[in-house]
């Protein structure tokens, strides 16, 4: 095992130490822990999850959060940005449109889409489960390729 591993590893066991004396801390008074775990079970175990995604960074290294259409993705210290690129080219195909398609055109592509695919369509056809459930999924795609590219494109407007 490298540094960074043993490193990473003593940070979760300290975040464990750590939850366990929080832990009886919390119910040594019973009504303060048992309000916690109800109400506000984040605080409750808050130093667990704490020094496990610190142990964890060390160990892997440095991580980027971007947020993206509602999504959250990381990306790694040494992953360039051009992944969000491909997935918005991705969108592009998913809607059968291409990047230099005007907005009004993957608008239209996508309501046709949707009236082809929506879930309730495939179900009023009396199809099996199976199906509606691929429509289902169909239908969320579509959804998240239209707002990707409406907000990447007001993005580039601003």
């Amino acid at each position: 095992m490298n540094a960074k591993t043993l490193l990473g590893i003593a940070i979760i066991a300290l975040g464990i130490f750590l939850e366990v004396m929080w832990l009886g801390v919390c119910f040594g008074t019973v009504v303060i822990g048992i309000i916690l775990l109800i109400f506000a079970p984040g605080i409750l175990f808050f130093p667990f999850n704490f020094f496990l995604v610190l142990g964890l960074s060390v160990m892997k290294g440095r991580r980027f959060e971007y947020k993206y259409s509602g999504q959250s993705r990381s990306y790694s210290q040494n992953n360039s940005f051009s992944q969000v690129f491909n997935n918005l080219d991705d969108h592009y195909k998913t809607l059968e449109s291409s990047s230099t398609d005007e907005m009004d055109v993957i608008k239209k592509n996508y309501r046709r889409l949707i009236k082809e695919y929506h879930y309730d369509s495939i179900a009023s056809q009396n199809l099996s489960d199976k199906m509606i459930e691929l429509a289902k999924e169909k239908t969320q795609a579509l959804n998240e390729a239209y707002s990707a590219i409406k907000s990447a494109r007001s993005k580039s407007k601003q």
